[in-house]
């Protein structure tokens, strides 16, 4: 297991460092990251954007006002198997659950309560498809408004601020496929 303490870093140089240190892990092995805040954000910036992060196993534990320790995994890469099944219904984890944890493309499906939303993110080199199962979205690309409702695809570039709010109960199959290098 590795630790890492950041709470000395300029906040500018954290995630930065954080990255390079599980780009560093072997697979099956855990990053342990010491912050002075809750890690949130980083959680769901490397549940959508680092294939290899097993965001099921993810724990974090405060152990005091400015101490919150949290366990970033790496998912085992042997013996993927030619095919996988999931069941969209039986995901773990709210609202994001990643159906296939460290492989590619990343398959994200996501839950929604009415007027609840994602703050607004990016996907850097990849190319994102938005799927609604049920309900209806309204997905903000660099706020430009797209509603995106039950069976309907949206297709975006991964560059883009994307920022879906629920407008009704909803659940979206997201897709984030990585661009080939040109």
């Amino acid at each position: 297991m590795t630790e890492l303490d950041v709470r000395d870093l300029p906040p500018s140089e954290r995630h930065g460092r954080i990255h390079d240190a599980f780009a560093a892990l072997a697979p099956g092995e855990t990053l342990t990251i010491v912050n002075d805040h809750d890690p949130k954000p980083l959680y769901h910036e490397m549940a959508a954007e680092t294939p290899a992060f097993d965001e099921a196993s993810y724990a974090m534990e405060r152990e005091g006002p400015s101490r919150f320790v949290a366990e970033f995994p790496k998912a085992d890469g042997d013996g993927s198997p030619a095919a996988e099944l999931a069941r969209i219904a039986d995901l773990d984890g709210e609202p994001h659950a990643d159906a296939f944890p460290g492989r590619e493309p990343k398959a994200i499906r996501l839950s929604l309560e009415a007027g609840e939303r994602v703050p607004e993110h990016d996907h850097p080199d990849r190319t994102g498809l938005f799927h609604v199962l049920e309900g209806a979205v309204d997905v903000a690309l660099d706020g430009d408004p797209h509603r995106v409702e039950g069976g309907e695809i949206l297709r975006f570039e991964g560059e883009s601020a994307v920022e879906p709010t629920a407008r009704e109960d909803s659940v979206a199959l997201v897709v984030l496929s990585p661009r080939p290098a040109e």
